[in-house]
């Protein structure tokens, strides 16, 4: 197999062991524009959208950390959306609001949540996807806000942590490899060909470093909606996801997938073998 994309992940440590950590991924070259232990904002959060001059909030623990990310590039924000979307199910956290910019309530929700000023943060009144999710097992519960928004030229993250510790966000290195040569024909999620025994590879690697977990992500070619392919690249992942229990005795608890559809292509759509390249799935590790 090869090594073909190297990953941040944000690691947002949580104090309960019946939870895992929360880890989002991001691509290599995000850096982040602002980092602060924050003793000046409220510690409430929004649980509803802006209504009536207001909205609903939750009083969350008083140590206040705040994150912004920028990532250059192309990266969509639906599939960043996705990611975190993913990891806090798997993490043990309760989605308690989520909303796009008109559904949260607009300009006025905006300027009623707390926002790093420009350069560091930007948001698009028009497009801007905003979360609040809650540790649900915990004892102390942690909540976290996600704030994400597109500028002509790059993607901004603010992730705002309210903990009951000051205990500081982990920033680890991370991978995840594309499983060349498994193929996927147009519109099947059977697995194809795979002459380079990148699942037989993969599950020697789980084997071995058996502290490791996957996310297995599905892509897709762009022939189709979103709404089809998104369908057809998550089963693809748990077609791989089958394979490697039944076949290679890979733990069930190990492995998780997921599909993004045509959102993340890494090759032309106008040909043949670009369409084939983009058919794939990525296998993303943590720990």
């Amino acid at each position: 197999m090869k090594l073909c994309l190297a990953m941040f992940c944000v690691a947002l440590t949580t104090p309960s062991l019946a939870t895992a950590d929360f880890v989002l991924h991001l691509p290599i070259g995000a850096k982040t524009t602002y980092s602060e232990l924050e003793t000046t904002i409220p510690n409430t959060v929004p649980v509803g959208p802006f209504i009536n001059g207001a909205f609903p909030t939750a009083k969350a623990p008083k140590s206040i950390h705040r994150t912004v990310w920028v990532i250059n590039g192309p990266e969509p924000i639906t599939e960043v959306y996705a990611r975190i979307t993913a990891q806090l199910k798997r993490s043990g956290y309760e989605k308690i609001l989520s909303c796009v910019s008109r559904e949260c309530g607009g300009y006025d929700f905006r300027f009623a949540i707390d926002v790093v000023d420009e350069p560091m943060m930007r948001v698009d009144l028009r497009d801007y996807h905003f979360i609040t999710a809650k540790q649900a097992a915990a004892d102390s519960p942690t909540y976290v806000t996600f704030l994400l928004s597109k500028s002509p030229l790059s993607l901004y993250l603010q992730i705002t942590e309210y903990r009951p510790t000051n205990n500081p966000s982990k920033i680890m290195a991370e991978f995840s490899i594309v499983l060349e040569g498994l193929t996927f024909e147009a519109g099947s999620v059977a697995i194809g060909a795979d002459p380079n025994d990148a699942l037989a590879a993969l599950a020697k690697k789980l084997k071995i470093e058996k502290n490791l977990r996957v996310l297995l992500v599905g892509h897709s070619d762009m022939s189709g909606s979103l709404e089809s392919n998104t369908t057809i690249s998550q089963r693809r992942a748990k077609a791989v996801r089958s394979a490697l229990i039944n076949d290679y005795g890979i733990a069930p608890e190990r492995l998780e997938a997921h599909g993004v559809g045509y959102l993340s292509p890494r090759a032309t759509n106008e040909t043949k073998e670009g369409a084939q390249k983009n058919r794939r799935v990525e296998a993303v590790f943590s720990k």
